[in-house]
């Protein structure tokens, strides 16, 4: 594998490990509200709405490496 394409795959890794603990997160802040913990709930929330904002910022960062080495 080319070093350019392992450079992608390992941001691509990084971007899922992000969305996944955004998952884990959903399902936190789920279970505190159930429970009426809403201080507890919000925070996790706001800790998924962290992981999405960083995972965006890494597929932004892929998109401006593909839209450099593309053709129009």
């Amino acid at each position: 594998m080319s070093n350019a394409r392992k450079t992608i795959s390992t941001k691509l890794n990084d971007i899922l490990t992000e969305l996944e603990s955004a998952i884990r997160h959903c399902r936190t802040a789920s279970s505190h509200f159930d429970e009426s913990e809403v201080p507890r709930g919000c925070a996790h929330a706001l800790a998924v709405r962290g992981h999405l904002y960083a995972a965006t910022l890494r597929l932004d960062e892929l998109a401006l490496v593909h839209a450099r080495h593309s053709s129009p």
